[in-house]
């Protein structure tokens, strides 16, 4: 083949990747646009009836309305939510999986647990739908009745005092730290491995002190069984509207929300991810969204959503990176 003929068979090569390459783009174009034709399903990092679960089930059946297809939701809670993550990771990346994220999975466990090989970014980012503080309460037989007199309390006790948590590796644990840290209190850390285990150690005074998931410890606290010394949202809870928050009380490094939120595997196409954001948005203005879920506690979150909400979870990664590093904890 002589040169004069090589350069026009290079042109027609190239030009036929060009036309090659054009018409695949626009095929996952339309099939973006036509999006969903079929059943979705919605992976949740929790047991049925657990509030990820509550959440995802909830926005599955309002979301469905709007999409025009049925929603699944499968329960996946195994080890901190990283087994559903690393379903996620191995998705399509069509728009028929997705995924219920939560604070602990996406921001800590990846910190937290060496065999987590993800970090947020890893994940197509759709919106944060749900978040609720936590509440520092304790048995009324512990003696303090308020902030001022528990942090009197906790710099006179002579051995460590000790705190629970409702899980080892969570907000609730590393609170606990900070708190131990801002008021240069020794304290030793009780984990429980469930919320409900955790009030009813707290209740019957074995746990005395501890930071607590609102939900749980309200009705409680309304019964006089325990005593709220702040909660650590940006904003004091409805439910507990005298209670301060963590910030008023001058521990601003404390304001933590347990947060829930969609996520989609690597790499979900613009198209889909943008209608994912309009339907979510919808759901959480929806009331009957609102009042789900109030009974559970949570409440729906402000607009956060694509770079927002990765930027979000990067943050409050970088956060509690220090802070699993600094009490050396690696999860099991």
């Amino acid at each position: 083949m002589t040169p004069s003929t090589r350069a026009p068979l290079a042109r027609r090569t190239a030009l036929a990747a060009g036309l090659a390459f054009v018409g695949a783009f626009a095929s996952i174009g339309a099939q973006a646009q036509a999006w969903p034709t079929k059943t979705i399903k919605m992976i949740a990092p929790s047991t049925p009836g657990g509030p990820p679960d509550v959440y995802a089930r909830a926005l599955a059946d309002l979301m469905s309305r709007d999409l025009g297809q049925p929603i699944v939701v499968e329960n996946s809670p195994a080890v901190g939510g990283m087994v559903a993550a690393q379903q996620m990771l191995r998705a399509p990346a069509d728009g028929y999986t997705l995924m219920v994220s939560t604070a602990g999975m996406l921001t800590i466990t990846p910190n937290a647990n060496p065999k987590a090989k993800y970090t947020p970014a890893d994940f197509t980012p759709i919106c944060q739908g749900v978040d609720a503080g936590l509440v520092l309460a304790s048995h009324p037989s512990l003696g303090p009745k308020d902030f001022r007199g528990l942090q009197q309390w906790l710099k006179a006790e002579k051995t460590p005092p000790t705190y629970s948590s409702y899980s080892p590796g969570s907000p609730a644990h590393f609170l606990g730290f900070q708190l131990s840290e801002a008021l240069n209190v020794p304290m030793t850390h009780v984990p429980y491995r469930s919320s409900p285990q955790q009030i009813t150690d707290m209740v019957g005074g074995i746990a005395p002190l501890g930071f607590v998931q609102i939900a749980t410890a309200t009705p409680q606290i309304k019964a006089g069984k325990l005593l709220a010394f702040a909660t650590t949202a940006p904003t004091r809870a409805p439910e507990l509207p005298d209670v301060p928050t963590v910030r008023e009380l001058g521990l601003p490094q404390l304001e933590t929300t347990v947060w829930f939120g969609l996520n989609g595997p690597p790499g979900l196409p613009a198209p889909i991810v943008k209608r994912l954001t309009e339907a979510h948005r919808k759901v959480l203005a929806s009331p009957d969204f609102r009042n789900r879920m109030a009974l559970s506690g949570l409440a729906p979150s402000p607009d956060i959503c694509g770079d927002a909400f990765l930027k979000k979870m990067n943050d409050e990664s970088a956060r509690w990176a220090r802070i699993v590093k600094a009490t050396g904890f690696v999860a099991d």
